[in-house]
């Protein structure tokens, strides 16, 4: 049941959505930083020689899926086509 006066935006909703999305990828992001800014641990308590930068590898996510690349992407387009109809209805362009 719906009542008269509150409903719902689905821009609003797609734009929540969005935000929380952001939200999860900023706290991945700065994850991934501080996993990549961390030194390996090595067994042993020997010297080690520093790394050459050749052979660092790539900081890996761990917690994300094997499509998180493609969702980044899709929510980056909707994000761009959210931000071209919004700046249509603000313009004052009709679509």
């Amino acid at each position: 049941m719906s009542l008269p006066g509150f409903r719902r935006d689905p821009i609003r909703e797609e734009l929540r959505r969005l935000n929380r999305e952001s939200t999860r990828l900023g706290q991945t992001a700065r994850r991934l930083v501080e996993e990549s800014a961390q030194t390996p641990r090595r067994r042993g308590g020997g010297y080690s020689l520093p790394v050459a930068p050749a052979q660092r590898r790539e900081p890996v996510l761990r917690v994300e899926g094997r499509l998180a690349r493609r969702k980044v992407l899709l929510a980056g387009v909707v994000a761009a086509f959210l931000a071209w109809v919004l700046f249509r209805l603000v313009a004052g362009w009709s679509l």
